[in-house]
């Protein structure tokens, strides 16, 4: 198993294909990590993309995308060991570095998809996202009468 094995997730609250479009640019996943060298070893399409890292470390990344409610999640993971020996915390503060990079890059892009929406709401076009006081008109359940 790689030293370092990071997966992150979050929900981005726009259309897949347009997410999908946006991160699968290579050139963006080197600006998020200019010290790695990310190719491309399987383009999924709406999926995601699967890489070898190269660089300041070696082993595999990838993005995911699963469909969920009128979003999809980005399920994100690099699994790599250093190019050089690193421990303890150095190791610890080189898997934040590349935590935070992820999140400030694609929180600043859930913004950018988002924007205009207000939190909460489902987005614009899209089915209901999460039936609250809406009426979707199917019952959420079903009850069974009593036993006497």
């Amino acid at each position: 198993m790689p030293v370092l094995d990071i997966s992150c997730d979050d929900l981005v609250v726009a259309d897949q294909a347009y997410v999908a479009e946006r991160l699968g640019s290579d050139t963006l996943w080197r600006e998020w990590w200019p010290d790695l060298t990310l190719t491309p070893s399987e383009r999924r399409g709406l999926e995601g993309v699967r890489w070898l890292v190269t660089g300041a470390a070696i082993g595999t990344a990838e993005w995911w995308l699963e469909p969920v409610r009128d979003g999809v999640v980005v399920h994100w993971y690099l699994r790599v060991d250093p190019a050089r020996a690193v421990r303890g915390q150095a190791l610890a503060r080189l898997k934040e570095r590349y935590v935070a990079a992820y999140r400030e890059h694609l929180w600043r892009f859930k913004d950018e998809a988002e924007a205009g929406r207000p939190a909460g709401e489902r987005r614009t076009g899209s089915e209901p996202a999460i039936v609250s006081g809406e009426d979707s008109g199917s019952p959420v359940h079903q009850t069974r009468p009593a036993k006497r």
